[in-house]
């Protein structure tokens, strides 16, 4: 398990908290964060990154996505206020161009010299692989929060709701594309008339719809068989691809106000995460971790170090969030627990310095200690019957 924790204090960012719990060896999640100065301030950047057959594209992402995205806004921003509709444009060509540079622009290379086997395995791992990619881009001269998804990563903000009690309300910023959601079954359709493209929930054997690489899912069928048949030493393509292209790595980008005094924060997070806990589970276990925080201070008799386990319990009822949008009390749609034979869910407040860790224990069993141990011992290849790579970012707004 990896974990760090930031206060940059810039930006209209008080504090941001990473987990990364690996299934796979080596994990094929990746994050980035970055804070750059602009002449209205600082902007702040938050990216997460779910690899698919590797970790090749989510490590190239990893690198270029928000250094290109830097690029393409300061370009824009040499208009006064761009709209909201002119950074979502920005946005979207920018992942559209990315994912070119990955799928694309190497089988230029690869093709125009006698077959390299080398150079085309180099060349070519980040469009084999594939990734989902979820970014957030903060503003504070706007106060405007930015966020694109491609892929089943989620975002979702946390707002205070009630004061008396302290009560959360969870706003999600994204919505999962995959063969669950209503308008990716029409796009997917509308594309491939007469195919049967989603089956058993889902998108020719994949439980995604959207993705960086993945370049057998977009190639013409001619190059991926070139690339297979003529010694370059391509991965055979797949029976079931007849019309390609079937992913896109075109975002969803959304846009909402970061509110002063409404205790905003941001949770990110890959979708082995969403397996475990539901959007109100998550914004009222960080409202819970907030308030021990606030409650126990930073006070000197405290352990070195301040990483003890507090054996303070809750059921999901107790969750300090407002239940809405369809998700009350009792509903629970997620599938790890009862994988993991457990009836109902225990939350335990614990990882004074770090929210996101607080976020993965409950997600991993919670109170359930036996559970969260056997999960944390398990190695592969069984591990990746129980869970999945989760990377987990926390932002807490000023």
């Amino acid at each position: 398990m990896h974990e760090e924790s930031y206060t940059p204090g810039i930006g209209g960012i008080s504090r941001i908290d990473i987990v990364q719990f690996a299934c796979a060896e080596p994990t094929e999640d990746d994050f980035s964060t970055i804070i750059v100065p602009v002449p209205s301030g600082h902007w702040s950047f938050f990216a997460l990154f779910d690899g698919h057959v590797g970790w090749e594209t989510s490590a190239w992402l990893r690198e270029n996505l928000i250094p290109a995205l830097i690029g393409s806004l300061s370009d824009l921003y040499t208009e006064l206020s761009p709209s909201s509709d002119s950074i979502a444009s920005t946005i979207k060509s920018t992942f559209v161009a990315l994912d070119e540079d990955i799928c694309n622009l190497p089988l230029m290379r690869v093709f125009s010299s006698p077959v390299n086997r080398t150079l085309a395995t180099n060349l070519l791992g980040p469009a084999y692989a594939g990734s989902c990619a979820l970014l957030a881009f903060y503003d504070p001269s706007s106060h405007y929060l930015h966020t694109a998804l491609t892929g089943d990563l989620r975002a979702v903000l946390g707002r205070i709701s009630c004061n008396n009690p302290l009560t959360y309300k969870a706003l999600p910023l994204t919505r999962d594309q995959n063969a669950h959601n209503p308008s990716e079954l029409s796009r997917l359709n509308a594309a491939h008339p007469g195919e049967t493209v989603v089956q058993d929930g889902r998108v020719l054997g994949w439980g995604v719809s959207r993705a960086f690489g993945d370049a057998l899912m977009k190639w013409p069928i001619e190059t991926a068989r070139k690339l297979y048949k003529e010694g370059w030493m391509g991965t055979r393509p797949y029976g079931n691809v007849k019309t390609p292209p079937y992913f896109t790595a075109e975002p969803e980008v959304g846009c909402i106000e970061i509110q002063e005094g409404s205790g905003d924060f941001l949770v990110l997070a890959t979708d082995g995460f969403w397996e475990c806990l539901t959007n109100e589970e998550a914004v009222g276990l960080v409202g819970m971790w907030s308030d021990g925080h606030r409650k126990r201070g930073l006070d000197e008799g405290r352990k070195e170090g301040g990483a003890d386990l507090v054996r303070e319990e809750a059921w999901n009822d107790d969750l300090p969030v407002h239940w809405s949008d369809g998700q009350e009390k009792g509903k629970d749609e997620t599938v790890r627990w009862r994988q993991w034979g457990l009836e109902k869910k225990t939350f335990v407040l614990g990882d004074r310095e770090n929210a996101a860790t607080h976020l993965l224990r409950n997600a991993l069993g919670g109170a359930e200690n036996d559970v969260t141990s056997a999960l944390l011992s398990m190695r592969q290849p069984r591990k990746r019957s129980y869970v999945d790579d989760i990377t987990i970012m926390v932002v807490f707004f000023d």
